[in-house]
């Protein structure tokens, strides 16, 4: 998504909220949101909602119709007094297909390449760790051979011994990166800090929302079964900077939630709440005294709801955005 942060995609006025949050919550929280919770429910009987990262490809297609179709709903609304024009519906209902096309397309590239550059970070982070644990055990084995002394003839305490001498000179070597991280450290981190979130719940009936978009050859699950009913993205960046990259700021980088959604058919069961909760770990996890999202000033459920979970606002976009 684009710079300052604005990732809910969705058109009108964000405004910058800021809490301080409970310990069993997740430090002092920023707030900024785009979408969801705040429409009629259709949500009777949706049971067992659960929130889990992707993990699998797969699923991307599904998050990404999702959000398309939830975020349409507040895509620039078509004005009261033309709304009974056949002429502007029809107008309205073009721009709001290719507004849907083009965020499938946008959010289906951006997580996959998000997605798999994390696992390479990961990957290459696996590999260093090994790495220095590598070079590590070789002097200790080094100096067990110029003490001409086998490995065979040392104690259960003296393994114990060498086993934390290993540990410890990892662990100092990891302290001496991340005290004074080279570039390339720092992009793998940014990349590792990266995770979307997942709903998923058993709603009857199913949930045919953005159903439409999705690729040829898609087989819905049974109703009955468990289905993606929202979705959320949190990463790392500087949400308050003045100007988007790549213009330099000295603001700290932040843990940041965007394009959060739920599905008209779950809504009002808390599946918003849960997807918060688990971001909100996930954030203070990762080292982050708060985490910072976006809410639409002309979304009053959605203001609500995060003012509810203790959300305080702390700024707002300047006029010129045009999706403030």
């Amino acid at each position: 998504p684009r710079a300052r942060a604005r990732g809910a995609m969705a058109p009108s006025r964000p405004t910058t909220a800021r809490r301080p949050v409970p310990p069993h919550r997740a430090t002092e929280t920023t707030t900024l949101v785009d979408s969801s919770d705040d429409a009629p429910s259709t949500s009777a009987g949706v049971t067992d909602v659960r929130v889990r990262t992707l993990r699998d490809e797969r699923d991307i297609p599904r998050i990404a119709t999702l959000c398309s179709a939830v975020f349409k709903e507040t895509a620039v609304p078509l004005p009261k007094d033309l709304a009974d024009d056949d002429v502007m519906r029809d107008v309205a209902a073009f721009f709001e297909t290719r507004y849907e096309s083009a965020m499938i397309r946008d959010l289906t590239g951006i997580t996959t390449r998000n997605l798999r550059e994390k696992r390479r970070c990961e990957n290459q982070t696996r590999a260093e760790y090994g790495r220095t644990k590598a070079r590590a055990t070789a002097r200790e084995l080094a100096a067990l051979q110029r003490t001409r002394t086998s490995v065979d003839q040392l104690t259960t305490a003296q393994l114990r011994e060498m086993r934390a001498r290993i540990t410890d000179e990892v662990e100092l070597e990891l302290d001496r990166e991340r005290r004074a991280p080279t570039a390339d450290y720092l992009r793998r981190s940014r990349s590792r800090q990266w995770t979307q979130l997942i709903a998923d719940a058993v709603v009857p009936g199913g949930v045919a929302t953005g159903l439409v978009s999705m690729p040829n050859g898609y087989e819905p699950p049974a109703p009955g079964t468990r289905e993606i009913v929202g979705s959320a993205t949190l990463q790392v960046c500087v949400p308050d900077a003045p100007l988007p990259p790549p213009f330099p700021t000295s603001r700290p980088h932040r843990a940041y939630l965007a394009n959060v959604a739920v599905c008209p058919e779950a809504r009002r069961v808390g599946v918003a709440s849960e997807i918060i909760a688990k971001a909100e770990r996930v954030s203070r996890l990762w080292g982050f005294r708060g985490m910072w999202l976006h809410v639409n000033v002309d979304n009053p459920g959605a203001r609500a709801l995060y003012e509810g979970l203790g959300y305080a606002i702390v700024g707002e976009d300047p006029p010129w955005y045009l999706d403030r």
